[in-house]
């Protein structure tokens, strides 16, 4: 150093001290708020479907009737194609349904698929899907996750209905009935009477909007399949649907019914997801019916605007 000749020595003095009287401009930091993935509570699911055309389902069950698992199983079905003319589009839910779907796939490494049971008390929680058609329309598709324990509950007290919004703002009602337990001798007659039960009770209630349309499924296809009962379990299923049309088709637009394997213990007699696809349809092209608005009868003292119907109705 000593020997270059463009080295000269700097002291303190030569160092130029800052002007604090000099603003500091600071550029504007923009926040973008990122959803963490996970189920939705009602709040951020219900501005979710203020954006944009939405359907809402309620999933209602029996402990160990396989609603997570239909969940879970209408997610991985798009990621393998379209469900009839939808397609994936997106989702803000994409953790939550990952952590359901793990313990049913290969890489969980268990021996047999497993899902989570959803906790009994917990508030309802919501998956979020959105999916477009063919012509480019995207549809949000929301779907309801309660503990089956809390639906039993309004079977013994009607207040406690109070709590299923979820199910007042549904279009379509899914109720399922465990197959394994028609199957079942023990357990058949208790299943199609809790399932009706069920019904009765949040209809009464009123949890479900009047004209919203009602799914009526059986579930684990797989078990009732391999069963030498599966003929008398048609019979059962079949009776169960019919006694609760007879009781409720004025209440609901429509009532239709589905068999679904959603998570088969045995894949080889039955694949993974059947039925799902026609459920999921089911679910995004059922409307609630309008209700006929009564026409009013016209306030005249004139015998002409006195003419017509008093029940005529606009539809």
């Amino acid at each position: 150093m000593d020997e270059c000749p463009h080295v000269s020595p700097i002291s303190l003095d030569d160092i130029q001290e800052p002007d604090d009287s000099e603003d500091v401009k600071v550029d504007e930091v923009r926040v973008i708020n990122l959803s963490l993935g996970e189920a939705l509570d009602g709040r951020a699911a219900s501005a979710l479907q203020r954006q944009r055309l939405s359907r809402t389902v309620g999933i209602v069950g029996p402990n160990e009737a396989g609603k997570t698992s239909l969940v879970a199983s209408v997610y991985d079905l798009l990621q393998e194609g379209t469900i009839g003319d939808f397609g994936f589009a997106g989702s803000s839910t994409l953790i939550g349904f990952e952590k359901i779907c793990h313990d049913a796939r290969v890489s969980s490494r268990r021996g047999k698929p497993h899902t989570e049971r959803t906790s009994a008390g917990a508030d309802v929680t919501f998956f979020h899907l959105d999916l477009c058609s063919r012509v480019g329309e995207i549809v949000s598709l929301f779907i309801g996750d309660r503990s089956g324990e809390d639906y039993l509950a309004a079977a013994d007290d009607l207040a406690n209905a109070e709590a299923f919004y979820e199910l007042r703002r549904a279009d379509v009602v899914t109720v399922l009935v465990n197959g394994e337990h028609l199957v079942s001798s023990e357990q058949r007659h208790e299943a199609v009477a809790a399932t009706q039960q069920i019904v009765e009770a949040l209809v009464e209630a009123s949890a479900f909007r009047k004209g919203c349309c009602l799914a009526i499924v059986l579930t684990k296809e797989d078990i009732v399949v391999a069963s030498k009962e599966s003929a008398r379990v048609d019979r059962d299923f079949q009776a169960l649907l019919d006694a609760i049309k007879e009781r409720h088709s004025s209440h609901f637009g429509r009532i239709e019914q589905f068999i679904v394997a959603a998570s088969p213990q045995d894949s080889t007699k039955v694949k993974r997801g059947n039925g799902v696809d026609q459920l999921s349809r089911f679910w995004l092209e059922a409307s609630i019916l309008p209700n006929p608005i009564p026409r009013s009868m016209p306030q005249s003292s004139r015998m002409i605007d006195l003419l017509g119907s008093t029940d005529e109705t606009i539809t």
